[in-house]
């Protein structure tokens, strides 16, 4: 029987804690066995040597007796594009899948047709500049005394915009949500009224949308004197949003005050209500008109009368005096 016990150190911790997150205290791979025992695939731990089983196999082939035994494994790798562990057994290589326990083919067929080749490492530190690339098609940083840069580049090293594709999050909250909330809001605090009117009191309610967000707001207006107004109103977005952070994050207030300077005039204008009342004045002294114009007509009359009647008088004293003179 052949024994063989070999070990590959996980060099990302990242790596195992996404096959292991329950066995963080894991820091190798390890198997033994073959021949006429079935190969064993265990967690070590290297610190307390404390290991736990992941899984048994055994591929029969023969032993050169006329018999069978399990083959044995001649190497064990761990593959990061593909996030498995690949074994070599019988000139050939498979990947094992930790998290599925499940077993496939592994094509290793390349051949570099180059003299020499060198994979490209995934993380590289350039320790002149301090920058840290992430990928071919890369992502920096670069750290600084009191901040720390990120950009992206293409593959011929020039500056390119980072597009989060999947919602970016600060401090719990969306910042996409965030700026479409900061608009609705806004918008709803402008339908609410500033300075009142007519009145000594105005209040109001208002929303607004920005983004497919959506806000409601109240406030009110009030008139201290003709030169002094006050005015106070609050927002706050639709409930249910999630990652929109705390309270204050959903809600918004303004107050304010209009104080008027300088000489106080009167626009050209004038409101409904005054207007209404102008109406009511006019109607008044239409009535009182037609009641003057009809005064003016029954003394016209009478005055018509009188004139007749004077002119009869005349008439009656002319004739009486020309009878007189003719006797």
């Amino acid at each position: 029987m052949k024994n063989s016990f070999f070990s590959i150190t996980i060099l990302s911790f990242g790596i195992l804690n996404l096959f292991c997150a329950a066995k963080a205290d894991w820091t190798h791979w390890g198997f033994e066995g073959g021949g006429n025992k079935a190969t064993e695939l265990w967690f070590i731990n290297k610190e307390t040597n404390q290991r736990s089983l992941i899984t048994t196999d055994c591929d029969l082939v023969a032993d050169g007796n006329g018999g069978t035994e399990c083959a044995d494994w001649n190497g064990l790798s761990f593959d990061e594009s593909i996030g498995k562990l690949v074994i070599e057994k019988r000139n050939k290589f498979f990947s094992y899948d930790v998290t599925n326990d499940s077993w496939e083919n592994y094509d290793n067929s390349w051949k570099s047709p180059y003299d020499a080749v060198l994979k490209i490492p995934l993380i590289y530190r350039d320790e002149n500049t301090g920058i840290t690339k992430l990928g071919q098609n890369s992502l920096n940083f670069q750290e600084k005394q009191n901040e720390l840069d990120l950009w992206g580049t293409n593959l011929t090293g020039d500056k390119v915009p980072i597009n989060v594709t999947s919602g970016l999050l600060i401090k719990g909250r969306d910042v996409e949500q965030s700026i479409n909330n900061v608009g609705a809001l806004s918008a709803a605090l402008t339908g609410l009224p500033t300075i009142p009117t007519e009145t000594k009191l105005a209040c109001g309610l208002g929303s607004g949308t920005h983004g497919g967000d959506f806000a409601f707001s109240g406030g009110c207006a009030s008139k201290v004197n003709e030169k002094l107004s006050f005015n106070y109103a609050a927002a706050i977005t639709m409930p249910g949003q999630e990652y929109a952070g705390d309270f204050e994050d959903k809600f918004s207030a303004r107050a304010g005050f209009v104080w008027k300077l300088g000489k106080s005039t009167k626009p050209s204008q004038i409101s409904l209500k005054e207007k209404k009342e102008l109406e009511e004045r006019i109607k008044i002294l239409e009535v009182k008109n037609e009641k003057v114009i009809s005064q003016n007509q029954s003394l016209l009359a009478r005055l018509e009368k009188l004139e007749n009647i004077a002119f009869d008088l005349q008439k009656n004293k002319d004739f009486s005096l020309s009878k007189s003179t003719s006797e």
